[in-house]
């Protein structure tokens, strides 16, 4: 049984003791849903939502977990700005840009596999670790290249592939290892926070790198972005090592791919969600990629106007991310999934259609919501639905969704190169509308889930 107590009744999170953090059976079927007292205060109201909003970073092990991610993700989300800018201003072309910032795509497509095999065999933190410590120095090594004015876009292009294979690594060994980190009830919510660190970080880092970038200089941003990724190394030190399940079958690295695969292939609910997520990743997330460009085109924009438009991106997804960690075992998470796209696709159109500055704002924002339902509810009802020792797997095939960019970036960038911006925005918003209504009737198994 849990009990939890409040150490002080005025903080708004309150710090929570646990004094029970073992797996029980009863913790195994989910918290109670007691009605909330009617006599609680607007304010206690308030505490209350705050608290089963964050429940599972009353995890001391988790919470270190989740502030590493913080500073991971801030680093790299200012480094996404950061890149997109800086190529564009080195060639001012929009291939180049997509390609540079795509990168990342072909160390994913095939490192990914090996990331998982990994991260169901070896301890896990030193993965973590040892990712978050190469991103780190490798954004210092371009700082330097900038600041002694010799860095070209091919520097920016090698760097952004070490760092997606470091990416590679590290994910699967980080998400597999949340299971183990909280109880079975709050998995739903740990993986919504998780997506949340990537949520504040693309709301508040985007424009710090935009700001950073006119005003300062470039190479400042890429040594604040080597400074915030050290730290990530800092807390996941804290973090206890994390070994993976005594049931994984040490085989040979290729058996093991084949076994991830073949375990996919006969769960239902994980084939229908990877078909899902590959498809509307393949559609939704190439033009994230493109936003710099497509900012300083279509609306005229600074850099740190293209801040902006990326902290909408973040604002969105917070708000989808707040949303989806208060979502628990027999909601309608499928539809959730599902409208998700829908979300995405409109907001698509949006940009496509009004050429204005704040209309895309609005709908980045609409981007961010839409994201977060694909991704955090994605990844918790994945992990929900797999065994342990093949967590690491299901997280490596659904990472290589990244590595299957450029799939869509490449037609995306060639289409409004030859046909203008907003006319190739537009065709994707149909494409990702159209594929969201099909799933709802051939993607059976994705709709029911609860």
């Amino acid at each position: 049984m849990l009990h939890i107590t409040f150490a002080s009744k005025n903080r708004l999170l309150p710090k929570l003791e646990v004094q029970d953090l073992s797996n029980s059976e009863e913790n195994v079927t989910g918290p109670s849903h007691s009605p909330e007292p009617s006599h609680l205060s607007f304010f206690e109201k308030i505490q209350s939502a705050i608290l089963h909003t964050f429940e599972s970073l009353e995890n001391r092990n988790f919470r270190l977990l989740w502030f590493g991610m913080v500073f991971s993700m801030w680093g790299i989300q200012m480094q996404m700005v950061a890149r997109g800018i800086l190529v564009y201003d080195l060639t001012g072309d929009y291939t180049i840009t997509g390609f540079v910032g795509m990168g990342f795509a072909p160390s994913l497509l095939v490192v990914s596999l090996f990331g998982g095999v990994l991260g169901d065999r070896m301890e896990r933190r030193s993965i973590i670790q040892t990712a978050q410590l190469v991103n780190g120095l490798l954004a210092g090594v371009v700082g330097i290249l900038i600041f002694l004015d010799v860095v070209v876009w091919q520097h920016l292009f090698v760097v952004s592939m070490i760092q997606g294979a470091m990416f590679a690594f590290m994910m699967p060994a980080r998400q597999a290892a949340i299971p183990s980190l909280v109880k079975k009830h709050q998995l739903a919510n740990a993986f919504a926070l998780n997506a949340m660190a990537m949520s504040i970080m693309s709301l508040v880092a985007p424009a710090m790198a935009g700001y950073v970038y006119q005003f300062i200089g470039a190479e400042v941003v890429y040594f604040v972005i080597c400074a915030v990724m050290v730290s990530a190394v800092v807390f996941t030190s804290m973090v206890p090592k994390m070994y993976p399940s005594d049931r994984s079958i040490k085989d040979s690295v290729v058996r093991n791919m084949l076994a991830g695969f073949r375990y996919i292939g006969r769960n239902k609910v994980l084939l229908q969600l990877m078909i899902y997520s590959v498809i509307v990743a393949l559609l939704a997330m190439p033009f994230r990629m493109l936003v710099p460009a497509y900012a300083k085109d279509v609306y005229r924009s600074a850099g740190s106007e293209v801040g902006i438009l990326l902290t909408a991106t973040g604002l969105g997804a917070l708000v989808g991310s707040i949303a989806i960690a208060n979502l628990r075992e027999g909601h309608h998470r499928g539809w959730v999934l599902i409208g998700g796209a829908i979300i995405a696709g409109l907001s698509l159109a949006l940009i496509s259609g009004f050429p204005v500055f704040l209309a895309g704002v609005i709908a980045m924002v609409g981007t961010g919501i839409g994201e977060q339902a694909r991704w955090a509810l994605g990844q918790s009802v994945m992990m929900e639905n797999s065994a342990d020792e093949y967590r690491s797997r299901v997280m490596s095939v659904l990472m290589m969704t990244y590595g299957l960019m450029p799939l869509g970036m490449y037609p995306l960038g060639w289409s409004m190169e030859k046909f203008g911006a907003q006319q190739a925005v537009g065709i994707i918003a149909v494409l990702l509308i159209g594929f969201a209504v099909l799933a709802v009737f051939l993607l059976p198994n994705l709709r029911r889930i609860k």
